[in-house]
């Protein structure tokens, strides 16, 4: 199975690309906040997800091994396949999806096209087990010092996550982050 490409890339199209590597070209399925940053003939490397079945052979595309845990996770619950997946990962951050699910608040989900409330909720009342059991999956690695500082200070896991989830992009230091966070969370 195919796993990670590093190629040029060909084309990008509404919803995918195709991606030159060795020679051959792999066509490979992104959601619409990668369309936008793909450009043709720019180098690019890819996490990938291989969905085999007996009609279809598809490739879903990530840029971080976040996105293509988080998208392996929301297909493992059923009624999520990998069309609906990418949808909502097209829709917020992975931080915001993730502090959702763990909030229990299955609001972003149910906004997602195609995905009703009864499935935004299923996938919410599925995944915070997954949560649960590992403490900080929902953490990505750029915020995850700031995640253990503040659950040493005391704060509880619900809490962490949602002001996570609000971090700005620009605070570029786990000290700005951790300011940022301290400050939400002491309102």
């Amino acid at each position: 199975m195919i796993g990670y490409l590093n190629g040029k890339v060909l084309f990008v199209r509404d919803g995918w690309t195709v991606i030159e590597t060795g020679g051959v070209g792999y066509k490979v399925n992104i959601n619409s906040d990668l369309t936008a940053h793909l450009h043709a003939e720019e180098n690019t490397e890819l996490y990938i997800y291989t969905q085999v079945r007996e009609d279809i052979l598809a490739l879903y595309g990530f840029k971080s091994l976040d996105e293509l845990d988080l998208f392996e996770m929301l297909i493992s619950v059923s009624g999520i396949g990998p069309k609906a997946a990418l949808n909502i990962l097209s829709v917020a951050s992975i931080e915001k999806i993730r502090a959702s699910i763990q909030s229990q608040d299955p609001t972003l989900l149910s906004s997602v096209s195609g995905i009703g409330k009864k499935t935004a909720e299923k996938v919410v009342i599925e995944l915070k087990n997954k949560v649960g059991a590992t403490g900080n999956l929902f953490i990505g690695p750029k915020t995850e010092d700031v995640y253990e500082a503040l659950l040493q200070l005391g704060f509880k896991n619900t809490e962490i996550s949602s002001t996570i989830a609000e971090l700005p992009d620009n605070l570029p230091t786990v000290e700005e982050k951790l300011k940022f966070c301290l400050a939400k969370l002491r309102k």
